[in-house]
């Protein structure tokens, strides 16, 4: 009879032992499940990151294009600033302007030029007024 128990307690502590391996395979298959939905979830966290990558990549060379104009725009306003300057300047030696009647005298003035640059200064007041909403 003690072969027999031997076996018999033998035999219960393998159940025991299956027991714990069959806890321990379904929390490590909750385990596996888990980390496949987080790597799901990370997938697709990457795929939006690299969506919003590829439009702020847009935006910038938006930006960049919108950048130049402005510099454009800021070369165009100097050069007319430095021309009414000389304009000021040159009229009358001490820079002032003779009126009469009919209006001002010795003051050539270039009304295509003037609808010009007034033009050019109203684009470049716009562009950075864009410029600085973007900002």
């Amino acid at each position: 009879m003690s072969a027999a128990e031997e076996t018999m307690t033998e035999a219960a502590e393998l159940k025991m032992l299956l027991s714990e391996m069959e806890s321990k395979v379904e929390l490590l298959e909750r385990e596996v499940e888990f980390l496949k939905k987080d790597k799901s979830e990370s997938e697709e966290k990457i795929r939006n990151l690299e969506k919003k990558i590829r439009a702020l990549e847009k935006k910038e060379l938006r930006y960049g294009g919108l950048k130049e104009k402005a510099g454009v725009a800021k070369n165009v306003i100097r050069e007319l600033n430095q021309k009414v300057d000389t304009v000021n300047g040159g009229v009358n030696g001490n820079g002032v302007i003779a009126r009469d009647g009919k209006g001002v005298k010795g003051l050539n003035i270039q009304w295509p030029m003037v609808v010009v640059g007034s033009t050019v200064v109203v684009a470049a007041a716009v562009i950075c007024v864009f410029y600085k909403k973007r900002r």
